[in-house]
C-alpha cells in the first residue's frame, strides 16, 4: 500500500493547508444538471437546502479544522445518508477542499448510481480485492477537487470484504492525499460493517430522516457511534423561515411570482444537530 500512497500524495507539492491531489488519469465525470437530480449543488446550487449543507460543512470544518475522515451512516435504509454524503462532499469541494467519496456500504453501494455514473472503470471492490490499485480506481467529478471511489454493485460476502485492516490500510492513503475523505458506510443497525471501520475514522454523522426513521433505531445507532458521533443530520424536514428565505433570495414579488411547487422546494431542507 506505500506504493499506492507515493502515488497518490506528495506532501512537497502542498500549497498552503491544502493537499494537492496528483492523480494522473483519473477519468472525468461530467455531471449534468438534471431536474430530477438529487444533487443540489447542480439543480439549486443558491438554493435552501444547499445552504443547510453549507451549513453542515461549516459546522464539521469547526470540529476538525485540519480536515479528516467523515464516516456518514444511519439507522437504517433510505434514509438519505448517500445523498448527504454526496452533497456534503460537492459543498466542501466548491471552496477548494480536496475531498474523496468512498463507497463502503457493500450491501447496497449508491454512489455511482446517486450520480447516475455507469462504467466498467475499476472500482472500491476490485481495489480490496487485489485486482486494481488506488489511483486507478478514483474518478474526479468537474473540474471541482471533488473524487470518488465507488463501487459498481454489492458483495456477494460483504463480511468477507470488509477486512478492517485492508479497509483501513486504503483510508488511510486517501487520507494522505485529500483533506476531506467521505465515508458512505451501509445502516449501523443490524449490520457490522460500521464498528468494524469507525476506528479510521475522525467523526461520524448520523442521518436521520423526518418521519421515516424508527425511534427505537437512534439510540443503539449512538451507542454504535459513540464518542466518534459529530452530530445527527436532519434529513428531509420542514424548515423555520422556509418562505422568508425564498422571498429575500429572489427578491421582489418573489413569493407572487414562484409559486407552490417552488415553496415546496424550500421546505425540503435538513439541519445539524450535535
Amino acid at each position: 500500500m506505500s506504493s499506492q500512497r507515493d502515488s497518490l500524495s506528495h506532501p512537497e507539492a502542498a500549497v498552503g493547508t491544502h493537499r494537492v491531489v496528483p492523480i494522473s488519469g483519473a477519468p472525468m465525470i461530467e455531471l449534468e444538471s438534471e431536474v430530477t437530480s438529487r444533487l443540489v449543488f447542480l439543480t439549486d446550487p443558491g438554493g435552501l437546502a444547499a445552504e443547510r449543507y453549507k451549513l453542515l460543512r461549516r459546522k464539521i470544518c469547526s470540529l476538525s479544522p485540519q480536515g479528516g475522515v467523515v464516516l456518514v451512516t444511519s439507522p437504517a435504509p433510505a434514509d438519505g445518508k448517500t445523498l448527504t454524503s454526496i452533497n456534503l462532499a460537492f459543498s466542501l469541494a466548491e471552496i477548494a477542499h480536496p475531498t474523496c467519496v468512498v463507497d463502503l456500504d457493500f450491501r447496497a453501494p449508491g454512489v455511482l448510481t446517486t450520480i447516475g455514473y455507469h462504467s466498467e472503470h475499476p472500482d472500491m471492490m476490485d481495489v480490496l480485492d487485489g485486482k486494481s490499485e488506488l489511483p486507478e480506481a478514483i474518478c474526479q467529478l468537474g473540474g471541482l477537487p471533488l473524487y470518488l471511489l465507488g463501487m459498481r454493485s454489492a458483495a456477494r460476502l460483504p463480511s468477507f470484504q470488509l477486512d478492517r485492516a485492508t479497509v483501513a490500510s486504503v483510508v488511510l492513503t486517501l487520507r494522505a492525499a485529500f483533506e476531506w475523505v467521505i465515508l458512505d458506510l451501509a445502516p449501523a443497525i443490524p449490520f457490522s460493517d460500521v464498528p468494524e471501520v469507525l476506528p479510521s475514522a475522525d467523526g461520524a454523522l448520523m442521518v436521520l430522516r423526518a418521519g421515516k426513521t424508527k425511534k427505537s433505531l437512534i439510540g443503539p445507532t449512538v451507542e454504535v457511534l459513540g464518542d466518534k458521533l459529530w452530530g445527527v443530520v436532519f434529513n428531509d424536514t420542514v424548515v423555520s423561515g422556509g418562505n422568508y428565505y425564498g422571498y429575500y433570495y429572489r427578491g421582489g414579488n418573489a413569493k407572487a411570482r414562484t409559486g407552490r411547487a417552488d415553496e415546496h422546494n424550500t421546505l425540503r431542507g435538513l439541519s445539524l444537530r450535535s
